[in-house]
This record gives structure tokens, sequence and C-alpha cells, in this order.
């Protein structure tokens, strides 16, 4: 009769200086269902730990563990079907504790065939896994003894084993490999974590003889441990934009990383940090939130901060790696600046009689971002425009205001009119204590006398109509002496001081002048 068992193998890898003392996460070791004591149910083998210093721990009042890493049971063990577990910590100088789960699975082995039988009878029994675990990345000789199926042989077969899944037949080819005698199982070149974080394949037992397969296919799967090889990168971008004087403690954004590294382990807990930038902000160190610390940005000093954001694995542990990157940090601008006036005042002269004319131009300056409602000035006369003689509008080109008489004043009832210009903006002012600023404006009014000619469009036409009148006949009667002085000829016969016609001069409208 034959059984087939699995026995773990004790996988001794050296690791990167990334891992000090090191232990695999987990062990599968198949037991009786009772076990004796004195029993040893399996060894704990450590990688990189101070051998002189390193100490084992079993968690579980009845077994115990040997300095060398063998686990004997102190008193009668029973495992049940569920299968019993217990854990197994290793902690030497370097204070870091390392643990490993130890499985411990019931052996429940089906007979294959009853004496006296002349074939093979299979035995049907539940598909069980028992997975065993590599580290990835491992840089040591080639091939290493995973694990070991071992036949119990009878006087009647002998057995032989095949594999066939992840590693073997199927993509990625090459990696694991069996001896189809002995069962052994080896792992052929190193793997890749996050390329392949499990095999999974099939071992099938033949009877050498009859090459008939003596159990159901069993299903294996090869876990591989993560090494802290994956540096944490920066997710999304790192641009931001914070009002300008917030409040201290205003959300600025979220740094955003990510760790390709298993995320069961300290290998992904990700640490934030500011190198840069912490006299105005702070990161939380866990989520990567960006607040401020103070209420003094100021955009008009600087509208663009750069942070410097560290982000480091292994919860920011020395011997973890590390990236570094730069976030921008832009100020929006608020209007807590208002328009300015160039001077403290001006003087202005109007006449009495003038109306819709411009009278001054008032430019004034913002600090604020240009182009926008902070930036934007609105004039109001604020004083001295009771009757609404005056009006004042914004250059959309120049920002300046523009001061404009509407409606002709009176000299004999005023003249001298003061009037306060303030300048606003479009927007409210917002996040400042300073208020509107306005200044005085002095206008001059002149008399005009009432027997002075005013010399406008109409007078002139006026005085101009007579003129052109007279030149008019002038070149008319000029006309008329050319065209007709032929026709006039004098002939004096004697003293008698008398001009005769010698011919008849035509007039227009007359049909003759006779002699």
């Amino acid at each position: 009769m034959g059984k087939l068992l699995i026995s773990s193998t004790y996988l001794m890898l050296i690791l990167s200086c990334v891992e000090s003392c090191f232990l695999l996460r987990s062990l599968y070791v198949i037991v009786p269902e009772i076990i004796p004591a004195g029993y040893q149910v399996a060894k704990v083998e450590t990688v990189g730990c101070d051998a002189k210093s390193v100490q084992l721990t079993v968690k579980d009042p009845s077994l115990t563990i040997k300095s060398n890493g063998a686990v004997v049971a102190l008193t009668s063990v029973s495992v049940g079907e569920g299968g019993r577990t217990f854990s197994v910590s290793a902690q030497d100088n370097s204070g870091l504790e390392r643990k490993m789960e130890v499985h411990l699975v019931r052996s429940t082995m089906p007979k294959r065939h009853r004496r006296g039988q002349g074939s093979l009878n299979r035995s049907k029994r539940p598909a069980c896994r028992f997975p065993t675990s590599v580290v990835e990345n491992y840089e040591g000789n080639y091939p290493i003894l995973l694990e070991k199926l071992v036949s119990e042989p009878s006087a009647s077969h002998d057995m032989y084993f095949t594999i066939e899944g992840e590693g073997v037949d199927t993509y990625p080819t090459g990696v694991f490999s069996m001896d189809t005698d002995t069962g052994d199982l080896f792992l052929l070149k190193a793997v890749d974590r996050e390329e392949f974080p499990a095999y999974n394949f099939v071992v099938r037992a033949f009877d050498k003889h009859t090459n008939v397969e003596l159990e159901e296919k069993f299903p294996l799967s090869v876990f591989v441990d993560d090494v802290n090889d994956n540096a944490p990168e920066f997710v999304g971008p790192l641009h931001f934009t914070v009002p300008e004087h917030c409040s201290a403690g205003t959300v600025v954004g979220v740094v955003s990383a990510t760790d390709r590294d298993d995320i069961y382990t300290d290998h992904v807990k990700i640490k934030y940090t500011l190198v840069s930038g912490s006299d105005m902000f702070t990161i939380h160190p866990e989520t990567g939130v960006i607040t401020t610390t103070s209420n003094t940005l100021d955009r008009e000093l600087k509208d663009n901060h750069v942070v410097t954001v560290k982000i480091q694995d292994m919860n920011g542990a020395p011997n973890g790696l590390f990236a570094t990157s730069t976030a921008t940090i832009a100020l929006s601008d608020i209007n807590d600046n208002p328009p300015t006036f160039m001077k403290s005042s001006y003087n202005v002269t109007v006449q009495e009689d003038e109306s819709e004319k411009l009278l001054l131009r008032i430019p004034v300056q913002d600090k604020d971002l240009i182009n926008t409602s902070n930036w934007m000035s609105k004039f109001v006369i604020t004083k001295g425009n009771e009757n609404g003689n005056f009006r004042i509008v914004t250059d959309p080109q120049t920002d300046e205001g523009l001061l404009y008489i509407s409606k002709p004043l009176d000299y004999e009832k005023t003249n001298d009119v003061q009037l306060q210009i303030t300048a606003q903006n479009v927007a409210s002012l917002n996040g400042s204590s300073a208020t509107w600023q306005s200044i005085p404006v002095n206008v001059n009014v002149e008399k005009v006398d009432a027997g002075s000619v005013s010399f406008g469009l109409l007078g002139i036409m006026t005085m101009l109509c007579p003129v052109v009148l007279l030149l008019m006949l002038f070149l008319l009667l000029a006309f008329f002496c050319l065209t007709k002085r032929e026709k006039l000829q004098l002939n004096e016969p004697g003293n008698t001081g008398r001009i005769p016609l010698i011919s008849n001069i035509e007039v227009p409208g007359d049909s003759a002048v006779r002699n």
C-alpha cells in the first residue's frame, strides 16, 4: 500500500541588506492526528539574523522551540480536522521582530488497495492545498529544493510523479521542476512577486509498473514572499491652489503615492514629510494632506511656493526606500488691495457755459491681479455733485477715471466747486482692514462776458455769409465785362460829351436796348 505525504523542507535564503532578520511568512506541516510528546513538529530557519543573539519563541504552551529552530511537542497534542496553528517569533540585536505562522495539517491518508485484491482501487479524497513560499529576488545558487513528496513504498508497486501548471509548462515556464522519482520540487531561478505573487500547479502520482494514477490530482501553491524592492511612487499632479491670506489649517491639497510591494507588509506603509517649505505648510505623515501653518501668505509678495515632498516606505524607517518630488502651491488673488491715487488732489478750470467736456484724467494703481475684478477700478463722486453737473467714468483701456462736466455751471451762483472722488474696485474688499480712498478735486468756474461774441459754428457762418455774397457779385460782374467788351466802342464826332452805342447790348431779361 502506498501513501503520499507532504513534508516541509527548509529553504535558506540570503536576503539583501533591505531586510535584517527574516522569517518566511508561513509554514505548512502535515502531522499525525495525535502528536506524541517529544515529536519534532517542524524546524524554523532564520535568514540574516545574528545567530548568537537571536531569540526564538513559540506561542503555544504545548510546544517548545530549541535554539536550532526545532519545534518539539512537550505533551501529547491532538490535531483536529481543521488543523492547528501557532506562531513563531524571531528577534535579534537589531530590535526588529519577525513572525511566522506555522499551520499543522492533520494527515488523512486513504488506502489505495486491500490485501488479496489483484488490482489497484482508486480512493477518493477531498482536494487540499498545502502552500509553500519562496522569497523573491533570491541571488543564491539554483536550483533550490522547496518541497519533498515522500512515498511510503509497498511491496506491490513504486510511484513516480508529474507536475503541470504555472511556472512549469505554462507562462512563465522554466521556474519550477520536479524529480519524477522522489517528488522533490525545485525552484530553478529567481522570481518577482510584483510579476507573479503566486504559482499554482498540479502534482500527480502514478504506479511505475502499471502507469495507473494513484491519487487524485494534488493542487499545490507556491507563494512569493515580498522583499522591499520597490520605492514608493507619486501618483497624480503636484500642483495646488489656495487663496492668499487664508487661515492657518486650510487644506491645500493631497499628495498621493503608491508602492508595488505587498500590501500586507510595512513595505507599503508610506510616511509623508516636507523636506522644504515647512515654514508655511505642513503635511500629514499618513494621509499626505498639505495644510497651511500661517495666515500670512501674500500673493503680492510671492505668488507661488515650491515645497519638496518626501515619501518613504517602512513607515519612514531608516531602511525604508524613498522618493522626493516638488509640489507647486499657487496663491489665488483676493481683493486685499484698494486702488490708490497718484496725487493727493487735483485742480481744474471750466467756463460757465461749457458742457460735455472732459475736464480731468485721474490715474490709480492697484497691486491685485491685473485685468480681474479685484484690479479694475470704478470711480464715484461722493461729494459736491448734488446738482448733477459732473459725471465720472472709467477708461476701459487705461483704468483711469474720466471726469466730465455734463451740465453748464453759472458763475453768478457758484464760482468754485469742491468735489470728492472715491476710487473703488468692481469687487468688494476682502481680507484687509484697508478702505476705499478718496481725493478732493477743486473746480474753478470762469465767467464769460455778456457782450463778447461766442464764435461757434453758427456765428462763424453768419459772419462769412455777406463776404461770400459780395465775392460772388464781383466775380459775376467781371465775367460780364470780359464777355461783352467787344460790343462797346466810343465814337465821339465832336466835343459834345456824349457816348453813342454803335450796336445793341443784350441784357438778360430784356430783348434789346435801343438807341
